[in-house]
């Protein structure tokens, strides 16, 4: 893909915040501190609030009408989309997460579905980063067939409704101020509630100890009679069966750009290491199984690089495919950087041991590989 110069400047924009901000601060995230703070600056510095109606936010400076009207501005803002993603990814993919997941997850989803009264009380605040969200979907007993087997309930009690379960694997539960919570109503469906941290019957659990994405706090959600007012319903009640279907594809193109900003940090660091370290007085580049085994990489990363920097909507159909595919790219681009390295490549210095670990997930979020399979089949023989 050739970039225009407003591309380029956009590229340059954020990958300077994520060399000169992001990874100084990646040792002390990866240990446990806070990535809201960064988040917070990162808004601000970048302005992403300028920006937010292309960045899976809301009420940017310009409106869907003016960006369909000016094609060259609806082109830049799909990249500059695309592309924060991917450079907050090449650096440290746990902060991705998080931001993604209370910006794209909880924002996004109650800027296109919830009411107006609850667009303005809950959007602009996610948006600037000055509260944190979370969605809540996992249960520990269904994760890949989350909306099938949901135990969470939701039973209607006057002007509110009353919520008890528990969801795992919540990316930012620990600290989040807003949760999107889904749970079976008394009929049955699966709906959407909009809960806050201050309310009563509504705990969590501390940060989960994880082989990757550290930077990123993980979580449980407990309600135990739970009130949600009935205004917090989201979207005020309609009933929109793809809703969670939709999320689901949305999270799951999120998690191909993941895959593909490790790939290309990891590209990018075993390429100058095989130009750069000796082994019998040249360059280990210069020996025809690295040579292979980089070539493949690249191969991979090129394909990679069309379904992530694709143009226009995409169906769930595509949204599993570059799931299953940038995902597993992702993972091995990452161990090949891994091997070309050596015993360097397992050492924390050299970042991909560290993003090969990040890498993981991306098979297993969002729904694993084996769930990614079954959903294009499925989808195939519809």
């Amino acid at each position: 893909m050739e970039l225009t110069a407003g591309m380029r400047a956009v590229r340059d924009q954020f990958r300077r915040f994520m060399t000169e901000e992001l990874e100084p601060r990646t040792a002390e995230l990866e240990a446990g501190e806070s990535p809201y703070p960064l988040m917070r600056r990162m808004v601000e510095q970048l302005g992403l609030g300028d920006r937010a109606d292309g960045l899976g936010g809301g009420g940017g400076s310009r409106d869907a009408t003016d960006k369909e009207s000016d094609p060259e501005l609806a082109e830049l803002m799909a990249y500059a989309q695309t592309q924060l993603s991917v450079e907050m990814c090449r650096v440290n993919p746990g902060y991705a997460l998080s931001f993604g997941a209370s910006l794209g997850l909880f924002g996004g989803n109650v800027r296109n579905k919830g009411t107006p009264e609850q667009v303005a009380r809950y959007v602009p605040p996610v948006l600037r980063a000055e509260k944190i969200g979370c969605w809540c979907l996992t249960e520990p007993g269904a994760g890949s067939d989350a909306l099938r087997s949901m135990k969470s309930t939701a039973r209607l009690d006057g002007d509110s409704y009353v919520l008890n379960g528990e969801k795992t694997f919540i990316t930012n539960a620990p600290h989040a101020d807003y949760f999107l919570i889904y749970a079976k109503d008394d009929a049955g469906t699966v709906q959407a509630f909009i809960a806050e941290r201050s309310a009563d019957g509504l705990t969590t659990s501390k940060p989960f100890a994880k082989m990757g994405m550290r930077s990123s706090p993980t979580g449980a959600v407990y309600m135990d009679d739970l009130r949600v007012p009935r205004e917090n319903l989201l979207g005020g009640g309609v009933r929109d069966r793809d809703h969670v279907r939709k999320s689901l594809a949305s999270e799951r193109m999120g998690l191909s750009v993941m895959g593909y900003g490790i790939a290309e940090r990891c590209f990018e660091i075993a390429v100058d290491y095989a130009k750069t370290h000796h082994r019998g007085g040249k360059p280990i580049g210069e020996y025809q199984l690295i040579q292979q085994r980089l070539a493949r990489m690249y191969v991979a990363l090129s394909n990679a690089r069309r379904i992530v920097y694709g143009r226009g909507e995409t169906s769930v159909l595509d949204a599993c495919a570059g799931k299953l595919y940038v995902g597993e790219v992702g993972t091995a681009v990452a161990l090949d950087a891994i091997h070309i390295l050596g015993g360097n490549g397992y050492m924390e210095e050299y970042v991909v041991e560290r993003l090969a670990r990040d890498a993981k997930l991306v098979e297993i979020g969002g729904g694993t590989t084996e769930i990614q399979i079954l959903t294009i089949a499925r989808h195939i023989l519809e």
